[in-house]
Order: C-alpha cells, then sequence, then structure tokens
C-alpha cells in the first residue's frame, strides 16, 4: 500500500507546475456549477483538488454542534478534576493541621503524676528483691542550731533484718571510732577497728546494745524496707512532681508526712518505757521520733535513688538522715554473719 502511495507521488507533477489555465477548472474555490469541459490531462489534479477540498469541508463542517459539545464537557471534565484535586490537597492539609496541633498541645501539657498508691507499689516491689544495696548515708544532728554530731558511712542492706555498716562515730560528742556494724537476721554484732570489746546479741535482744551505741543503733535499725512498705498506712503519701538529680537523672519525687496517732513500723529494736535496754518494745519510728520523709525514685522501676528522713522532738534534737543509694553489690559477695 505504501508502496502504491509512493510511485503515486512519483507520477504526480508539481502544483506549482500546473498551467495557469487549469486553476479556472478548480470548481472548489469558485461558486456555482462545475465546468462542462475539463482538458484529459488535467483530470487527475482536477480530482486531487476536490479531494482534498471534501476531506477539508468534512472536517470543519461534519456535527459542529456535537463537536462543540465535546469540547465543553472535555473542559468541565478539566476544571471538575482540578477542583477535585484541590479539595483534596486541602483537605489533607487540613488533617495534618489537626494531627500537627493535637501533638503540640499533647506534648505542651504536662505529664501526668502517678497515684501515691502506683508510686509506692512499685517501690515497694523493687524493695522486695532479693538483692544487696549500697547507700552512703548522711546523719546530721543539732539542737536549737548547735551541732551535736555528724555521722558518714556506708550502708549495705538486705530483706530481712540484713545489714552491714562500715564508718567512724562519735559517741556522745566526744569519742570517736571506727566501727562494723551487722545483722544476718539472727544477730546483732559490733566489731571495733582494734577487733577488741567486739559483741554479739541475738536480735531480740539487740536493745542491750544502746547503753554501748548511744543513738547509733536507733539510726540504723530504722528498718527502711519496712518502713517504706508502710507508707501507705503510717504517712500521707502525695507524689508532688518530677526533679533531676545531680546525675542528671529525671526522678519522681514522693513525700510522706507522719499521721497523728499512726504507730511506725516494727523496729529492729525499741527503746521501752523502763529504759535504755529494754528490747522489742515500742518501734524504731517511735523511738526515733520520725516525722516525715522524702523519696527521689525512678518512676518506671521503682527503684529509690534518694531518701531523706526527719525525725526528732519538737524540744530534743532534731536528726536529718539522707540515703543515696550506689548501687548494687554482686551477688554473693556480702556476708552478713559476725566476722569472728
Amino acid at each position: 500500500m505504501s508502496g502504491a502511495r509512493d510511485d503515486f507521488s512519483q507520477d504526480r507533477e508539481p502544483r506549482e507546475l500546473v498551467p495557469d489555465e487549469w486553476r479556472a477548472f478548480d470548481d472548489t474555490l469558485a461558486e456555482g456549477p462545475a465546468p462542462a469541459e475539463v482538458p484529459v490531462e488535467a483530470h487527475r489534479w482536477l480530482a486531487e483538488q476536490r479531494f482534498m477540498h471534501g476531506m477539508l469541508r468534512a472536517l470543519h463542517t461534519a456535527d459542529p454542534v456535537a463537536r462543540e459539545h465535546r469540547v465543553e464537557r472535555v473542559l468541565d471534565g478539566l476544571d471538575a478534576a482540578q477542583a477535585a484535586g484541590s479539595r483534596r490537597h486541602w483537605g489533607v492539609v487540613a488533617v495534618a493541621a489537626m494531627l500537627l496541633a493535637t501533638l503540640a498541645l499533647w506534648f505542651a501539657l504536662p505529664d501526668r503524676l502517678p497515684t501515691a498508691e502506683a508510686a509506692v507499689g512499685r517501690i515497694v516491689a523493687e524493695m522486695e528483691r532479693e538483692v544487696d544495696r549500697r547507700y552512703r548515708v548522711a546523719i546530721r544532728t543539732s539542737r536549737q542550731g548547735e551541732k551535736l554530731g555528724n555521722h558518714v558511712f556506708s550502708l549495705v542492706t538486705r530483706p530481712g533484718s540484713r545489714f552491714q555498716i562500715d564508718g567512724r562515730f562519735s559517741f556522745r560528742g566526744q569519742k570517736v571510732a571506727s566501727l562494723r556494724i551487722g545483722s544476718d537476721g539472727e544477730e546483732v554484732w559490733v566489731l571495733p577497728a582494734n577487733r577488741r570489746l567486739r559483741q554479739a546479741v541475738p536480735l531480740r535482744e539487740r536493745g542491750k546494745l544502746r547503753e554501748t551505741l548511744d543513738d547509733v543503733l536507733d539510726l540504723v535499725e530504722l528498718d527502711v524496707h519496712e518502713l517504706i512498705n508502710k507508707l501507705p498506712e503510717q504517712f500521707e503519701v502525695q507524689v508532688v512532681g518530677r526533679e533531676k538529680d545531680r546525675n542528671g537523672r529525671e526522678l519522681l519525687r514522693i513525700e510522706a508526712k507522719r499521721r497523728r496517732g499512726s504507730r511506725g513500723p516494727r523496729a529492729m529494736g525499741g527503746r521501752g518505757p523502763a529504759g535504755r535496754g529494754s528490747a522489742g518494745r515500742g518501734t524504731a519510728a517511735r523511738a526515733f521520733g520520725l516525722r516525715g520523709m522524702w523519696l527521689l525514685c525512678d518512676e518506671e522501676t521503682g527503684r529509690v535513688h534518694h531518701l531523706g528522713i526527719r525525725s526528732g522532738a519538737p524540744r530534743g534534737p532534731q536528726r536529718t538522715v539522707r540515703l543515696d543509694y550506689l548501687g548494687e553489690e554482686p551477688s554473693g559477695l556480702v556476708d552478713y554473719t559476725k566476722p569472728w
């Protein structure tokens, strides 16, 4: 087919070379009847002119109204698609803006604090783990602004009335001695640095050591594990906020105030009304005159990193105790039994 068309184009004479008199026979450019006679040599050229004229006429005049309607529908469809796309665009923008505003408001609002019951519950569960915890303990005693004594020592403790203390202590405000004091849950023992005058008594008779240890045993015998376990019963507990400690950790701050008329947790020892040597009567919190405490703990794990205790009678010596958590000891490293 293409070959025939190529042969036809080769046989055809260029239009620019047709004689001018042939143009008079072109009825496509003139109105009126077709010419009566046309030279034979002009037939092909005139047929081409009529064919091309018919094609152009059909292209520009066939169903102009329908063609116009089709063009209008195409244009309307383009406008509708553009409008729908614009609406979808603004819809996506609106949803994104709403989400952004919600997130901004969420982060701007302060985090909700856990309830005191939930926070203490996590602390109690953490303290009940059978591990050895090491603390740095600082005790300051004063009366009406006058410093009576300071104690700084290392404490390792484990649930079950087991503890071990190493430090230098002053007794009756004068004598300073290096001591190791411990309990394996069965007996309490004291070992001076010179290993003389060592003592050990059953746990139930620990009050006898007070004559020797002055008020040190009161401070030591305040069973932190049981004290924290009894917080909801013995104290008014409140979660007051979050704060960072010296190491940059964000911790939960809990404050507790002793309820009026409440009896403190059972001590590892206590002073009875009969005298300093009475054992098993009263409570450590009562003997210690505990008034309140605060804790800084990890909100997720319940681990207590810092603990402060306030104690003392209104007209007597005032004591503050601070425990700073140093970490867990390797399992089996600490021996709580008496070292002789």
